[in-house]
């Protein structure tokens, strides 16, 4: 088993005992099994998925860091991360919608903008429609 632990600015967002976690790494997804070596990788906005036996649980997730400890922990540290249960495709919707009217209008707002767009695409991917 993998202790899984997804903690954001906010605080400890998921701690679960799972078999195995996939995350979206900046070079592409990883997955995660007991016994991976140590490693420690950057994580864009995308979906963290985990098993643990037969069932399955997904968190869209922001960006940042996740280590592998080597001793089966998992530890991912990112800007925001919602579960499966607090999900909303109206929400991600309008999220979408307004971060990318914002990614058109003001620079110096970009940055911000391409991320709540950047997260609301994971959300929806999360929610499972690709767009």
């Amino acid at each position: 088993m993998l202790a899984l632990h997804v903690v954001t600015p906010e605080g400890k967002t998921l701690a679960e005992e799972v078999d195995e976690v996939t995350l979206p790494g900046l070079l592409g997804e990883f997955g995660v099994l007991p016994g991976h070596v140590p490693m420690l990788s950057a994580v864009k906005a995308g979906v963290l998925r985990y098993r643990k036996g037969q069932e399955r649980g997904v968190m869209a997730v922001g960006p940042g860091f996740a280590e592998v400890d080597g001793q089966n922990k998992v530890v991912a540290l990112v800007q925001r991360a919602l579960p499966s249960a607090r999900l909303s495709s109206e929400t991600a919707d309008k999220l979408l919608a307004d971060a990318s009217e914002r990614c058109k209008g003001d620079k110096s707002d970009r940055a911000a903008a391409e991320a709540d767009r950047d997260f609301a695409l994971a959300q929806l991917e999360a929610l499972g429609r690709k767009q």
